[in-house]
């Protein structure tokens, strides 16, 4: 069992990490962060810890951790925190899923990146001071991450603003054509086993939102074999592009680290986060990725923090658990997760025929079930509550709740309120 601990866990680099992880029998997962952040609703394991990245004693409250929960390898989940680890990996009482720090510095700083490629063909054409007739051209912070801070600048003024801003920018060239994230994988000594470039299609926040992977041409090859060769990365990195105005492809940025995108390769067969651990932890492998077309687009999601107290839920058949003459999705997950956490199930319905053989017709077993109520006259269902139990009721219809709300004073939910009760954190 490989124990990892994800810092931190409440960013879209953790949450990718989790989503790769959390069904993988080998791994177990361990999710810490600094700041109150989405984690603690992804992560069983979960603790928030008081120190910063950039705290003194941040390295001492990890060993802690690491100590208490015996943990094989700390994967971080944000650039920032992969530089720190790097330097501080001699402190650390596990293995750091991160390169060595000259690499670490090297990829942090967009400048440093574009200087220690200089000679290789593929870095645009940089800006030294404000001039006549360059513009427009391509500023960003030098130290950040995504597309965070980027703008195309039009005019001296603004060039001169950003010099003077106090914040260090790279200044480049003007790419005007498409921009692609080339997602890579390499093993333990540093080899590259596979490239997947992908296009960005809609950027928010800096985060591609939107993708859909695009085929390996040569100099997408070229340019991996040269970062590659040139840095020994290990594990899960990814490099970002954007070709230049006679279709050349040029450098913007390259980050040792899984990209929360790389769930579109996930979905072909490549799980960057479990590999990423067999390359640190030296452990052989190789990489099969099956071809067919895929598209990832990106939202929010919804979980829920609630405090229901139940171990019996009652539970209504038509246009509940069967809905337009199919099964609630939500609902048979939620049938064999309180099967598992041992809460009792009794379905309570009018159902016009014989509601066994609809659920066999459903493929539903009534071994989900602790009783099956058939209600053949116009008694309400509050009648076969039991007073004083700890049960939840879920029905469709707004009189049969407000019924049993009335009568028992138990929670009742229609199930476009179902999500709440479902448990996804692992």
């Amino acid at each position: 069992m490989i124990r990892a601990l994800v810092f931190p866990c409440g960013s879209e680099i953790g949450l990718e990490i989790h989503a790769a992880l959390r069904f993988n029998k080998a791994v177990q997962l361990f999710g810490v962060s600094s700041v109150a952040d989405h984690g603690e609703y992804v992560y069983s394991r979960y603790r928030q810890i008081d120190a910063r990245a950039d705290s003194a004693d941040f390295v001492e409250q990890l060993n802690e951790l690491i100590d208490e929960w015996q943990i094989d390898i700390v994967m971080p989940a944000h650039d920032s925190v992969i530089l720190v680890l790097a330097e501080q990996r001699a402190r650390l009482r596990a293995e750091v899923a991160a390169p060595i720090a000259e690499v670490a510095r090297l990829c942090r700083n967009k400048n440093a990146t574009y200087a220690f490629f200089a000679a290789s063909g593929f870095v645009p054409r940089t800006i030294a001071a404000p001039a006549q007739g360059i513009y427009p051209i391509f500023a960003k912070p030098a130290v950040g991450q995504g597309s965070q801070g980027a703008e195309q600048v039009k005019d001296r003024q603004r060039h001169q603003q950003l010099l003077d801003s106090g914040i260090e920018h790279v200044f480049s060239e003007y790419l005007p054509g498409i921009e692609c994230t080339v997602d890579c994988i390499s093993n333990a000594q540093g080899q590259l086993l596979h490239l997947s470039p992908r296009v960005r299609e809609r950027v928010k926040s800096g985060i591609s939102v939107a993708t859909r992977p695009i085929a390996v041409d040569e100099q997408l090859r070229r340019i991996a074999d040269s970062i590659a060769s040139a840095l020994q990365l290990r594990g899960a990195w990814f490099f970002q592009l954007k070709r230049d105005r006679q279709g050349e492809w040029r450098l913007l940025e390259i980050a040792p680290r899984v990209a929360g995108s790389m769930a579109l390769s996930r979905n072909r067969g490549i799980n960057y986060a479990l590999l990423t651990l067999y390359a640190y932890l030296g452990m052989p492998f190789s990489v099969l990725e099956q071809d067919f077309p895929i598209r990832l687009d990106r939202a929010l999601t919804n979980r829920f923090r609630v405090e229901h107290d139940y171990q019996r839920v009652y539970l209504d058949l038509d246009d509940t658990l069967i809905v337009e003459q199919r099964v609630h999705p939500t609902l048979a997950a939620l049938l064999y997760q309180w099967a598992a956490q041992g809460i009792e199930v009794v379905l309570v319905t009018r159902h016009a025929g014989c509601p066994r053989q609809t659920l066999r017709n459903y493929h539903l077993a009534d071994s989900l079930f602790a009783d099956i109520i058939h209600i053949c006259d116009e008694s309400p269902k509050s009648c076969v509550i039991e007073r004083g139990s700890r049960a939840i009721f879920i029905d469709d219809s707004w009189r049969e709740r407000l019924d049993v709300s009335r009568e028992c004073g138990i929670p009742v939910f229609d199930i476009d309120a179902l999500e709440q009760l479902l448990e996804t954190r692992s």
